[in-house]
């Protein structure tokens, strides 16, 4: 009888790990693996090192914008101001560069307003108790607006500096410079999501809040402190798009707002199951830069990305809809 039991775990257990890759969370990384083939077999100039390399230098001011909007959603909150942010801030630099400024005050002052948003959506969220979702459409807004008047609606072309450039499009070990730090501080934040204390509580706010409070943790402090780096990753952001575009660009923000949830709750599947996480993220980021540079480089319209990356966002969030629903219902089962 236990003979026949191993045997019938072992079937099981080998069973596992022949659909092992074919789980929903990894189907995602079959999509990326598919579009990769075919593009690299149509296009040879997307096979092209350079090309590859570009996407990677393009993904990362992407996943800078993303970082902290994932530790937002990871907590329960949204924020929908980042994108504005990250203009307001490259604009600003534009702004003040043009009027005779050194670029490195410039770029200090600009990215020191740049994150008071975060403390505005964070004190505004937490302590008076204003729905985030509108609460950061409207700091988007008078960030937008902002950096509208200060461009007069036109982007603002300036010569952002030899250092910015040097990041933006300088290569180490024949990778682009700008990637490596973005993989840098992804590796920090990894490390505090998974393995400190305010790492642990960010996600246990987000999972129920009146047990988290219960616990005793201090929910106004974790909710301020996600906002921030928002506005610190958006703010950084700018400034690198500032070199990218050798301008600001008031509109600019617009571009990332439907990139950054996909991105969020895409990687949310990738890696952890429904929960929001960095590494997840800047997957997601990447499979998003080789969709889009693949789509640009056979000639497909821009707006058949646009609704390529709706519909996909539409589906992780039917997914992680429909997981949550299931556990659920485990749970109550159990009970």
């Amino acid at each position: 009888m236990e003979a026949r039991n191993k045997k019938l775990n072992n079937r099981y257990l080998l069973k596992d790990i022949l659909l092992t890759p074919f789980k929903m969370r990894y189907m995602f990384i079959w999509f990326f693996v598919c579009i990769f083939t075919v593009f690299s077999v149509i296009s040879p100039v997307f096979r092209m090192m350079s090309n590859l390399l570009d996407i990677l230098r393009i993904s990362a001011i992407g996943s800078l914008l993303f970082l902290g909007l994932t530790c937002v959603v990871a907590a329960g909150e949204i924020d929908l101001s980042f994108p504005e942010v990250a203009a307001f801030t490259s604009v600003s630099i534009a702004y003040l560069f043009q009027r005779g400024i050194n670029i490195g005050i410039a770029v200090l002052i600009s990215f020191i307003l740049g994150v008071m948003f975060g403390v505005l959506n964070g004190g505004l969220v937490s302590y008076v108790k204003l729905p985030s979702f509108i609460t950061t459409i409207a700091t988007g807004g008078m960030a937008k607006a902002i950096a509208s008047i200060l461009a007069k609606g036109k982007p603002i072309y300036v010569d952002s500096g030899s250092v910015i450039n040097k990041m933006v499009f300088g290569y180490i070990f024949k990778m682009p410079i700008l990637f490596l730090i973005v993989l840098v501080i992804y590796i920090f934040i990894k490390y505090i999501q998974d393995s400190t204390t305010i790492g642990q509580y960010i996600y246990a706010i987000g999972e129920n809040r009146k047990a988290s409070k219960a616990a005793g943790i201090n929910e106004k402090k974790i909710i301020i402190t996600v906002y921030i780096l928002t506005a610190f990753m958006a703010s950084l952001a700018g400034i690198f798009l500032t070199g990218l575009l050798s301008s600001g660009q008031p509109e600019i923000g617009y571009a990332y707002l439907l990139d950054g949830l996909l991105a969020v709750f895409f990687g949310a599947l990738i890696i952890k199951d429904r929960k929001p996480n960095v590494i997840g993220t800047i997957i997601a980021v990447i499979i998003l830069g080789v969709l889009v540079n693949g789509f640009t480089l056979l000639g497909i319209p821009y707006y058949m990305a646009e609704i390529a990356k709706g519909s996909l966002l539409i589906i992780g969030v039917l997914i992680i809809f429909i997981r949550k629903n299931n556990h659920k219902v485990l749970d109550k089962k159990n009970k």
